[in-house]
């Protein structure tokens, strides 16, 4: 007694189900792949093969359809410049477009090296051949307005290159206001300066960035203070606010505070010991300027110059003597007596007026004296240190009167200013006693991501494994069905079966295969039993239902001549 098992329409190989012809040459090939296609690990992983394929056909329509990856070329450009750049791209056969929303040229990422040098070599675009050589085109005998105009451009631009090679910045543009020159002091101006800067996307300029542009244009533009730059980016943020004013008080505020704290942790690490204490400062700093002008005047003047005149007017005296010509004789000679001889009359005199004037300046003294304090005072520092009472051991309040003295040391403690300084004991909760949080748990910190991966693995393992499962059930179940509809009913009740109808499943088959239980009489003599297990091993395991048939052909031959199996009318259609 033989039985032929068929294979299910399903299992037909593609090309014979498609009637296609396959050559000669290609008859050992075909062959293989119709069996490789009519192998059970293939048929089980069919869903698996189609969802690749078709996630293999998207992936090549949308490599095939994608929009290349679109680069600016030059960002910012001009309507006459971006005109002259689309056509010696159009002239070079390269690929372009023209954004509409910026209205810049566009070419793919991987051609933006090549025609930018391209582009170089016909100096385009002119607007930025012209950063450096705004000068070289002045015309002769220019005005001087129009002279200081190019000259303000050229300075400008230059400024704008500069700062357009920070990292970070995308584009920069920089305005410099210059004054005219007045010769009067009182009408003389500050220039001041503004640099709008385009940041790349994601970027930021810090701090330091920040004070470097500022002070690059400071120094470069003549009379130009720092405090009169401002920085500002394109969504309109002042960046240039955060460098003076309140934000430089802030900060050397937060250096003073710092400096104290480094060093009573330089202090207290090596007699306490690492985390046993803490210590926090509060300065209190007056940024306040002061300027103060003063005159004192002396009470007593002080002589500058002096200056007097001196003028006499008088009449000449009268005549005297006898006139005439004895007048111009010799005298007689002189006569010795005892007694001298009586004085002469008195000559006349004359009439004598004298004017006498003296001028005298006096200066008033006085002291001018200009005070201004613009530096930073510290008016008051706060310290306060809490120490973990077991790092005190037994010294106990004479330790701690000692670890308060070597902090006011460090600090600079000055009762003047009133310094305030306190320090305590406490218990400290050690990191092991105090509770931690369910994700800073070491295990969720280290091993979190790979347990996350393994659960979703398992999820989808189970998953495919119970759509898998599923799927052959069912199938199982519908090729249960479609056998029993086609059995007559006197067959079908004639015999009993091993199993109810349709409840036979692979895994109890499998059992009783595992268990030899088809090779007992029982289940030799019941033919609708071996129908049902023939019918669920060939939907789901070809070779597995081969060795089961011949289980069930020496089961037959072996069986007792006395208790003969039941034929039925259609046993060929149940093979």
């Amino acid at each position: 007694m033989s039985e032929a098992v068929a294979l299910p329409a399903n299992d037909a190989p593609p090309a014979a189900a498609l009637g296609l012809s396959v050559p000669p040459a290609l008859a050992p090939i075909a062959s293989r792949a119709r069996s490789l296609w009519a192998s059970p690990a293939v048929q089980q992983a069919r869903p698996a093969l189609l969802v690749i394929a078709l996630l293999a056909a998207a992936a090549l329509a949308w490599f095939s359809l994608r929009q290349p990856n679109w680069r600016p070329l030059y960002p910012g450009l001009a309507e006459a410049d971006a005109a002259a750049v689309s056509d010696a791209l159009a002239a070079a056969n390269f690929e372009y477009r023209i954004n509409q929303d910026s209205g810049t040229v566009e070419v793919p990422a991987g051609d933006a090296a090549r025609a930018r040098i391209l582009l170089a070599g016909q100096g385009l675009p002119k607007a930025s051949a012209a950063v450096g050589q705004a000068l070289a085109d002045m015309p002769l005998g220019a005005s001087r307005s129009v002279e200081a105009a190019r000259l303000k451009q050229a300075l400008e631009r230059e400024l704008a290159a500069s700062v357009e090679a920070i990292d970070g910045v995308k584009a920069a543009r920089v305005h410099v206001a210059t004054p005219e020159p007045s010769v009067f002091i009182r009408d003389r101006a500050a220039p001041s300066a503004s640099v709008f800067v385009t940041l790349a996307a994601g970027r930021s300029l810090s701090e330091a960035q920040v004070r470097a542009v500022i002070w690059l244009v400071a120094t470069s533009v003549p009379g130009l203070a720092s405090d009169r730059v401002s920085v500002v980016d394109q969504s309109g943020a002042l960046l240039s606010a955060g460098v003076s004013g309140d934000a430089q008080h802030l900060a050397y505020q937060q250096r003073l505070e710092s400096l104290v704290r480094e060093r009573l942790v330089k202090l207290l690490t090596p007699m306490l010991g690492p985390g046993r204490f803490t210590a926090e400062v509060a300065a209190d700093v007056d940024f306040t300027e002061n300027e103060a002008a003063s005159e004192r005047f002396q009470p007593a003047g002080t002589v500058r110059s002096e200056q007097t005149s001196r003028n006499s007017d008088g009449t000449p005296p009268a005549a005297a003597g006898i006139p005439g010509a004895l007048t111009n004789t010799v005298p007689q000679a002189a006569q010795v007596t005892g007694n001298p001889p009586p004085a002469p009359a008195p000559a006349a005199v004359g009439n004598t007026v004298t004017s006498e004037t003296a001028a005298r300046n006096f200066e008033i003294g006085k002291d001018v004296s200009v005070t201004r304090a613009g530096a930073p005072r510290l008016k008051r520092l706060s310290v306060a240190v809490v120490l973990d009472a077991a790092a005190l051991g037994k010294g106990g309040a004479k330790e701690l009167t000692n670890i308060q003295r070597l902090v006011r040391g460090a600090m600079g403690f000055d009762a003047a200013r009133g310094d305030l300084v306190e320090v305590q004991t406490r218990s400290f909760v050690s990191e092991t006693d105090a509770p931690a949080a369910w994700y800073e748990a070491p295990v969720v910190k280290d091993y979190g991501l790979y347990i996350i991966a393994a659960v979703a693995v398992l999820i989808l393992a189970f998953g495919a494994g119970f759509f898998l499962w599923r799927r052959r059930t069912v199938l199982a179940a519908a090729a249960t069905a479609t056998a029993d509809a086609a059995l007559p009913r006197s067959s079908a009740a004639s015999a009993p079966s091993l199993f109810a109808e349709g409840t036979a499943d692979k895994a109890a088959v499998e059992a009783m295969i595992d268990g030899g239980e088809l090779l007992r009489p029982a289940a030799a003599r019941d033919y609708s039993g071996k129908l049902d297990i023939a019918r669920t091993l060939v939907t789901g395991d070809r070779d597995r239902a081969m060795a089961v048939a011949r289980q069930m052909l020496l089961a037959d031959l072996t069986a007792p001549a006395a208790d003969p199996p039941p034929a039925p009318a259609d046993e060929g259609e149940a093979a």
